[in-house]
């Protein structure tokens, strides 16, 4: 087919083709095999994606498969037993169907079984990679693909007790992905700043560390996720240390590309506020935040302006501009609590859990709750529960260590 067609239409049709079509052309030919699997050709096939908007908007959703039965003894006694739980992913497409027949279950190959305490932490999804952790390692996971990585973390502090916060995104220079590590080492509610920082680059398939000192600050970590890559940069909720003594809340943000950190404040509104529970997102390419009071109502940094601003929606209208945070909306889920709040939709929808452990879509543009009729297990902490953007891509189809 090449003899016939120029170069640049050769290459110009293809990266217009959804990901599951090229898995199949591939196996075409050789030279099918070899342009679609080149780095050139996934960089190319990302970029029209992002430019075009061509993929269908995805929803990544972690559950856990779990299933009661009732049982009869030799005495005719019934007994309530459970089959062992397992953690489960699964696609969606964006719209109201969601968490019903889903568009693809997937096939996770690290799942942890009926251990439910030790789930994965989701750190992010970037470009159709999604990157998951536990105490020891990260896990790359390209379900589009079906190629996955695991990246052990080469530094260890075994006679010193840390904390350690994760980030992971694209350098948009250099199209690579990269890992980082913030380790603090100390106490539990005591740990010294600045942290160590490690960077893992997929190019190499090697961690280091950054000569540079790491930020003065402790990242937050909550139920609802504090975290989110946004702009080229990862971001995390963080606090001045207790000992600095003035409380201060803001997002501490780490550049891919240029490896250095820098602070973006939050709404003054919120800066004081010792008691919100922060939720970090993307809402249509822009930085997002969802504060929700965590304390009680006598509590001394509790005002009348936490209450206004908590279970709101805002957005960084412009990347790194304190005056661009802008308001959207209050969640008001008629007279329930959000409990947690997982993820927006594509039209501005948010996915949560109330207090009574329902998984509810709140619509900004109705301020109507609809029930979307899900069972969540009891035993399970809801933060197991996980939802996030996703898009398909072919990513990691080029790198030798992944399998």
């Amino acid at each position: 087919m090449s003899d016939y067609l120029p170069n640049e239409v050769l290459i110009d049709i293809p990266v217009r083709v959804p990901v599951k079509s090229l898995l199949r052309f591939r196996c075409v030919s050789k030279i099918w095999n070899s342009l679609i699997s080149s780095p050139a050709f996934i960089n190319t096939h990302l970029n029209q994606a992002l430019l075009q908007q061509t993929n269908r908007e995805l929803l990544l959703f972690r559950y856990y498969y779990y299933i009661e039965y009732v049982t009869e003894d030799d005495h005719g006694m019934h007994m309530l037993g459970n089959d062992e739980s397992e953690e489960r992913f699964s696609l969606h497409i964006d719209d109201e169907s969601f968490p019903h027949n889903p568009y693809l279950k997937l096939d996770f190959p690290y799942g942890c079984g009926g251990f439910y305490k030790h789930y994965f932490q989701i750190v992010a999804s970037v470009n159709g990679i999604v990157c998951l952790a536990d105490p020891n390692r990260c896990i790359l996971w390209n379900p589009s693909v079906n190629r996955v990585m695991e990246v052990p973390f080469a530094f260890q502090y075994p006679d010193r007790n840390v904390m350690h916060r994760l980030g992971f995104g694209c350098d948009r220079i250099t199209n690579d992905y990269k890992l980082v590590r913030l380790v603090y080492c100390g106490r539990k509610d005591h740990y010294v700043v600045p942290p160590v920082v490690e960077i893992f680059t997929l190019s190499t398939n090697s961690w280091r560390q950054l000569a540079a000192p790491g930020p003065m600050y402790i990242t937050v970590q909550h139920s609802s996720s504090s975290q989110a890559f946004a702009s080229g940069a990862f971001h995390w909720v963080a606090n001045a240390p207790p000992e600095e003594g003035t409380f201060c809340n803001l997002i501490l943000a780490f550049d891919m590309a240029n490896e250095v950190f820098h602070e973006l404040p939050l709404p003054s509104c919120l800066a004081a506020k010792s008691n919100l529970n922060m939720t970090l997102a993307v809402l249509n390419g822009l930085l997002s935040l969802v504060p929700r009071n965590n304390g009680p109502v006598d509590d001394e940094s509790y005002s009348d302006s936490v209450e206004e601003h908590s279970d709101s929606v805002w957005i960084m209208k412009e990347y790194g501009t304190a005056e661009s945070w802008t308001k959207l909306f209050s969640i008001d889920i008629q007279g329930g609590a959000i409990r947690r709040v997982l993820s927006f939709t594509k039209n501005g929808g948010v996915i949560l859990f109330n207090n009574a452990d329902e998984l509810v879509s709140y619509e900004s543009n109705t301020q109507q709750t609809r029930d979307l009729e899900y069972s969540v297990g009891k035993r399970f902490s809801k933060k197991v529960y996980s939802l996030d953007t996703y898009m398909e891509s072919l990513v990691l189809l080029d790198v030798a260590d992944a399998l």
